[in-house]
């Protein structure tokens, strides 16, 4: 009997405690569950097809690119643990990237002895690309808060492109115009530039994490993994799709 009287009054306990916070969110205005930050920080990462094509021998050397980001985002806690947040943001994401290649499907411009050539089929040599582009992204997420010092993220994001370089060039190598068995024709040296033929628009996944370091400052990690290739599927400068994997570290400040 006293078992069953202990765990009445418990029950009754934990229902007064849930019925109190839902009476103190209840009250509070849509202002007092607003909470605005301005973000700022560098991403890290690459543009890369998943996973490496075959036709790619050998990583030589990767740099990442200087790539800062700045934003804001606003978040609505229905619950004291649970909101939705949604902002916007200027960001860079670029790499750049050496690499070995053998019968790598391309486009490129061969100079030589003053004429410039055109052509297209597979490459064997090595490849040197660099990578910036310039996005205005909106991220929409799920927020959780377990506490005044950890929130976590996760959801989706839209990027529209404002400018973008993808170029580079290629050297010591042939290329076999037209295909396979095309023309053998040697590159000492041969440039290619894609800017031209980047999607501009861009979506995928994200999610992240922050710690509170202070009464205001906190720092974060984000990943972001698109899900739509940077280059439409008719493209011809190669024969995969590349995606935006990013990692961006940061700090946010609550206003």
């Amino acid at each position: 009997m006293k078992k069953q009287l202990a765990l009445y009054i418990l029950l009754l306990l934990t229902a007064t405690a849930t019925y109190a916070q839902e009476q103190d969110t209840k009250k509070l205005s849509f202002r007092d569950r607003m909470e605005h930050r301005i973000i700022a920080g560098f991403n890290f990462g690459g543009t890369t097809p998943v996973p490496l094509p075959n036709t790619i021998r050998k990583i030589e050397g990767y740099w990442p690119a200087f790539a800062p980001t700045l934003g804001y985002e606003a978040t609505y806690y229905f619950q004291p643990k649970w909101g939705v947040s949604a902002g916007v943001s200027l960001e860079l994401k670029g790499m750049s990237v050496k690499d070995s290649v053998l019968y790598f499907p391309t486009i490129m411009n061969v100079t030589e002895g003053g004429q410039t050539g055109y052509f297209e089929g597979t490459f064997t040599g090595h490849n040197k690309t660099k990578i910036r582009n310039t996005y205005i992204t909106i991220p929409v997420a799920a927020v959780f808060k377990p506490n005044n010092n950890w929130r976590f993220r996760m959801g989706g994001y839209m990027a529209w492109l404002l400018n973008g370089h993808f170029d580079g060039d290629v050297s010591d190598g042939y290329i076999r115009n037209g295909g396979p068995t095309g023309e053998k024709i040697i590159v000492d040296q041969a440039t290619f530039d894609f800017a031209d033929d980047l999607r501009r628009f861009d979506m995928g996944l994200q999610g992240g994490a922050e710690r509170r370091v202070g009464k205001h400052l906190s720092v974060q990690a984000n990943l972001s993994w698109g899900l739509r290739s940077i280059f439409p599927s008719d493209f011809k400068g190669m024969d995969f799709p590349m995606y935006n994997i990013y990692v961006m570290l940061g700090v946010n400040y609550r206003i």
